[in-house]
């Protein structure tokens, strides 16, 4: 039996509506564990290299990991993978919530679909039965109505609904997929994918509410125990609890980690006012607090505004860090009602609020140089730090209208479109748009925004931070701190950036909330010991998360991604002038080449060698 999982992946063919299910073998389990590993692995087996990404033979799928729903705290996630119409290469988008516990206690630990529907179609996994319903009077509806009416028609009001909203189905390569009415596995164009499949929903729910079986109850609750008291009581569970991810925005600006002006500046005296943008500044409209599926942290939080011109339609989740920077420090923006007011939109359309918040950003800035003018913006003056400004913008984007159309297609798209030299104000990386914390405050970031297969992302990087800056993320000896300089010996920090990186591969794929399990230290391998029954040691849980990264990065390599397509914007070539960084210019090159030298990549074509690959290619479902 395998304990920890449901022991099923469900196959849709949206094209000819039908369904095969897959037990896969232990070991199949044990070597990808779930979320990206697994899911990429599948893509890698099942899809030809160079398919259209909005073609039929392109897979959807929605994995879950070993923790998921187990009732570890922080064991609520699931990753949506795909090939990614934004880079070419693998996308993995993960989401929080309960949706994807929900899919376990279905009986199903991923769902993968293939095709493409005839006409708009949701589909619904209830235990195992799984049923296609018409959802043509469901297209061009916010996710916030979809959720709504599809808990109305199926009269199940605890199912869990993961949909697009109109810029999934208008194929914004900037959409993601809602679930729960604002948790969102936004990046790599997750949405645009299920919109070229005319899906817009997977419900799920059990009525069984079936137990999922762990190798031994008793041991992982005495796991649970040992360490759950020591996160209550730490410093970073009581702040995340009280503010959520947002709650030191204006103490990152003030260290040069959160971007000011589309990155052009930073720091306090660049946006006096970013205080503005603290979570805290949103208790007035905050309802109740939640979490995600048995979450210890609850650092979400429901506000509502009421009355004045950003009023919201109904209860909305409160803004998150990235959003709070994307529509706030980058633009310039310190209304942070402005703020809450763009996330709802960006929330009921599926637009990922980094992405767009930069193309809003890169937008003024194109302005503000005589790319672009009124004759361009429908009249609309772009203006640094007009809340109302970004907010029209944001609809524009989310509705396709005028330049909108093109700004929801992302900055290396538009920046092409443009010319002129504003590809100099398009920050992103392989075309994904970089999450906003700045690489140059970071060199272990910097090496993960540059050699992940999906570059940019504001998780991945923590662990080899951590490890960077003198602090430990276990107890292996790959997991102390080498207590390196800083801003120095790049040509050896090749194995410390690699353990961080496979650590958080580790901890996703096994799905938990990388933020959470990471800055808490969760001890991922006394806890998969007990649910799965497997005696993993830390070279084995290393090295899974090691293959996770081969497979992600094999599947970009059969696609012809070279790895120079991975490069920084030329803002990053300037050293920053305030914070721990500052004066540091980074050597980018050395910093790539140590991380690729330790996963023995080739340099030039980025494939992995020979012994990851055969590794790779022994074990299919």
């Amino acid at each position: 039996m395998n304990y920890g999982y449901a022991g099923k992946i469900l196959f849709v063919d949206l094209a000819n509506r039908t369904t095969e299910e897959i037990k896969p073998e232990e070991r199949f389990y044990r070597k990808y564990l779930g979320g990206a590993g697994l899911g990429t692995k599948v893509l890698y087996d099942q899809i030809s290299p160079h398919v259209d990404t909005f073609g039929p033979e392109n897979l959807l799928g929605f994995v879950t990991g070993p923790l998921t729903g187990t009732g570890v705290p922080g064991g609520g996630r699931y990753t949506v993978v795909t090939k990614s119409p934004v880079t070419g290469g693998c996308a993995d988008a993960n989401s929080g919530g309960f949706w994807g516990p929900e899919l376990k206690k279905c009986g199903y630990d991923a769902v993968f679909f293939s095709g493409i529907s005839s006409e708009p179609v949701y589909v619904t996994i209830f235990d195992d039965e799984v049923s296609f319903r018409s959802a043509t009077h469901l297209w061009g509806k916010d996710t916030s109505d979809t959720d709504d009416l599809i808990q109305e028609e199926t009269g199940n009001r605890t199912c869990r609904v993961a949909c697009i909203g109109p810029s999934g189905e208008k194929l914004s390569l900037i959409s993601g997929i809602v679930n729960e009415k604002g948790r969102i596995a936004a990046r790599g164009g997750v949405g645009a994918v299920m919109g070229s499949k005319l899906l817009k929903a997977v419900v799920v729910g059990s009525t069984s509410r079936r137990k999922l079986e762990v190798a031994d109850r008793k041991k992982l609750n005495e796991v649970v125990k040992g360490f759950a008291k020591d996160i209550r009581e730490s410093n970073f569970h009581k702040g995340l609890s009280k503010d959520g991810t947002g709650g030191g925005t204006s103490f990152l600006v003030s260290i040069g980690d959160c971007p000011v002006k589309n990155w052009s500046t930073a720091g306090t005296d660049a946006m006096p006012t970013s205080e503005n943008l603290n979570s805290a500044k949103m208790d007035v409209y905050k309802l109740k607090k939640y979490g995600c599926h048995n979450c210890t942290i609850r650092c979400g939080a429901l506000i509502d505004l009421t009355e004045g011109r950003f009023k919201t339609k109904e209860e909305i989740h409160r803004p998150e860090y990235e959003t709070l920077a994307g529509m706030g420090t980058i633009c310039l923006n310190d209304n942070v009602e402005s703020v809450i007011k763009a996330n709802e939109i960006c929330n009921r359309y599926g637009l990922d609020t980094i992405a767009a918040g930069g193309a809003v950003a890169f937008a003024f800035e194109c302005f503000e140089n005589g790319l672009i003018d009124t004759g361009d913006t429908d009249g609309l003056e772009l203006k640094w730090g007009d809340g109302d400004t970004v907010v029209k913008l944001i609809e524009m984007i989310a509705r396709q209208e005028g330049i909108g159309k093109l700004l929801a297609q992302g900055v290396k798209k538009a920046s092409e479109k443009i010319g002129g030299g504003s590809e100099a104000f398009a920050m992103h990386v392989g075309g994904h748009r970089l999450s906003f914390h700045d690489p140059r405050l970071s060199p272990a970031r910097s090496a993960i925004y540059l050699c992940d297969p999906e570059p940019g992302h504001h998780i991945g990087p923590q662990g080899a931070d951590l490890l960077e800056n003198g602090a430990d993320i276990g107890n292996h000896p790959l997991l102390r701190s080498p207590l390196l300089d800083v801003y120095a010996d790049y040509d050896k920090k090749g194995p410390m950036y690699v353990a961080g990186s496979a650590y958080f591969q580790l901890l996703s794929s096994g799905g938990l909330c990388g933020l959470f399990a990471i800055q808490m230290v969760i001890p991922i391998l006394e806890l998969l010991a007990p649910i799965t029954g497997w005696d993993i040691d830390w070279e084995e849980g290393l090295n899974t998360g090691r293959r996770i990264l081969n497979i992600r990065q094999a599947f970009n390599a059969r696609e012809g991604i070279k790895p120079d397509t991975f490069k920084l914007p030329g803002r990053f070539e300037k050293a920053l002038k305030v914070g721990p960084g500052k004066g540091q210019v980074l050597d980018y090159a050395a910093i790539k080449n140590s991380f690729f030298k330790e996963m023995k990549w080739n340099p030039k074509t980025g494939k992995p060698d020979k012994t990851a690959l055969d590794d790779l290619e022994s074990d299919s479902l």
